[in-house]
């Protein structure tokens, strides 16, 4: 398949681009920076360049990768993040209704389940997060805009019957965290690791799996 991969520059898009190409799946990169894993510089936020992309590439599938994260939070406005990661979702997701794109694998986060009472008490007892954890109260813009981004795919899955799937990765980037509270406990970093951290290499092969099964 013809895969459009948003964020191909990025921490997860440069592991995601190899196994596409080994699966057999033609990759094409989209992000704001160059990388050599990307065809085409500019933002998933334009979209004239978004369905020209999908008119020009004969795109069959998507997997959106591309977002401002949380460690951007200290560096871009409120406003950016709803430009990148809702608009630009939408934008993906309106494109690939008008070009019958078969698959559609959007990259969510384990954050948007974190709230300011979970982060709270995280430290003193284990808060188990699964696909039924409630209620969401994102505390922060990057939360917020990843779960506004998830209903948009859930309703252009129920709308349009577009293949969705969605992904809630727990941490792997190398960046430093955006808080400068320090850890405690006896078991803390082993908990950490346990429970909230995932390797890139795992968090790619995720999206592979994710796109052949698609429902």
């Amino acid at each position: 398949m013809r895969v459009l991969l948003t964020g191909s520059s990025g921490w997860l898009g440069r592991h995601i681009a190899p196994l596409l190409e080994a699966a057999g799946h033609e990759a094409i990169g989209l992000d704001p920076a160059p990388g050599a894993h990307t065809d085409i510089v500019g933002s998933v936020a334009d979209r004239v360049l978004v369905m020209q992309i999908f008119a020009d590439r004969g795109v069959e599938a998507v997997i959106h990768s591309g977002a401002l994260h949380k460690p951007d939070i200290v560096r871009y406005p409120t406003q950016a993040f709803v430009d990148v990661n809702v608009t630009g979702t939408l934008n993906l997701l309106e494109a690939s209704v008008a070009h019958n794109v078969q698959r559609f694998v959007f990259t969510s986060t384990t954050s948007l389940m974190i709230s300011a009472a979970v982060r709270a008490g995280a430290s003193e007892r284990a808060v188990w997060l699964d696909e039924n954890f409630a209620p969401l109260e994102p505390r922060n813009i990057y939360g917020i805009t990843k779960l506004a981004a998830e209903q948009i795919c859930r309703l252009y899955h129920h709308n349009h019957a577009l293949r969705c799937i969605i992904l809630r990765t727990g941490r792997f980037f190398p960046e430093e965290d955006d808080t400068d509270l320090p850890l405690s406990g006896e078991n803390n970093k082993a908990n950490e690791f346990l429970n909230r951290r995932l390797t890139v290499e795992d968090a790619a092969a995720a999206h592979l799996a994710a796109l052949d099964r698609a429902p």
